[in-house]
């Protein structure tokens, strides 16, 4: 277990790389935190956290980064519950308003992924009909600046909703997020995935899928099952 202090500079390192993607270095943190603690003692817990595997160094001048591990525990034990704004919910919400099942998903789709910033799929698996939006918001985040992670991305989304159909099962009735080498899916191991199944009124299932950098927007992503899962359970 981790002590208070060492889960507030958790904390604090994985907010600030989720938000600027940079690494985060221990003199940002002791400028930016009244934590009352003295930047070596700060160095001394980040260097702590390293050898427990939470966070890295990706080198040796440079700040921590999270790991799979380090997010893990974030999304487990750190992420405090995010409501969505009421035009969010409600984005959502009247989506399930729309009767015809391929114009729901299709909609729906889009509105998961404008909220998530993030690219998603979904669909129904039995008529084998899928919709995907989100895929040039993705490409502008840094991670794909390379053309060779953008172009790998490409490959996988064109791949995402066959996948899917094979590990939905493994999501359960309530969602789930693997986080980079958690996910079933080898390709998909460079990134977040969350999956989540839906119900519509109308008596038809289906899922969504919300896929991003592994420095993915948690609290959001959380808040958008939450939505989904009240919706299914009325």
């Amino acid at each position: 277990m981790l002590q208070e202090r060492q889960k507030s500079i958790l904390h604090a390192v994985i907010g600030e790389y989720i938000r600027t993607a940079h690494p985060v270095a221990s003199k940002e943190l002791a400028r930016d935190f009244d934590w009352g603690l003295s930047p070596a003692t700060i160095r001394s817990e980040l260097l702590t956290l390293d050898e427990e595997g939470f966070l890295e160094q990706p080198h040796t001048s440079a700040g921590r980064v999270p790991t799979d591990k380090g997010y893990r525990y974030f999304v487990d034990h750190l992420l405090t519950e995010t409501m969505l704004t009421d035009e969010e919910a409600e984005l959502l919400r009247s989506a399930f308003a729309i009767r015809r099942a391929d114009e729901f998903i299709n909609e729906f789709v889009r509105r998961v992924s404008k909220i998530a910033g993030a690219f998603a799929v979904g669909g129904q698996t039995r008529e084998h009909a899928f919709y995907k939006s989100g895929f040039a918001a993705m490409l502008e985040e840094p991670e794909f600046a390379d053309p060779v992670s953008a172009r790998n991305f490409a490959h996988l989304a064109d791949f995402l909703d066959v996948e899917i159909q094979r590990v939905l099962s493994r999501a359960g009735e309530d969602g789930r997020t693997w986080i980079g080498s958690e996910n079933p899916w080898r390709p998909a191991r460079h990134y977040a995935m969350t999956l989540v199944p839906w119900e519509h009124p109308e008596g038809f299932t289906g899922f969504v899928s919300i896929v991003s950098p592994r420095r993915a927007n948690y609290p959001k992503h959380r808040a958008i099952i939450n939505l989904i899962r009240e919706n299914y359970d009325a």
